[in-house]
């Protein structure tokens, strides 16, 4: 069974600030942040995206009605 890509992540760290994780809900989104954080950071860890898949023991229901906007 093939589980569904939720979206993607990219990994972040900054010695003196910590390790932060954005969310993205396209890969072009995800690629686009990464590649501006990599030119407009100095001595920041960026991850290339990276997919988030569902697995069988954790199941998404999603209210659109209560999503942020």
């Amino acid at each position: 069974m093939k589980m569904p890509v939720l979206g993607y992540t990219v990994l972040m760290h900054h010695q003196g600030v910590g390790t932060f994780a954005p969310h993205f809900p396209s890969i072009d989104e995800a690629e686009e942040f990464s590649n501006a954080m990599r030119i407009l950071t100095d001595g920041t860890a960026i991850s290339e995206p990276i997919p988030v898949v569902a697995s069988k023991n954790y199941i998404v229901n999603f209210d659109e009605a209560s999503a942020v906007t």
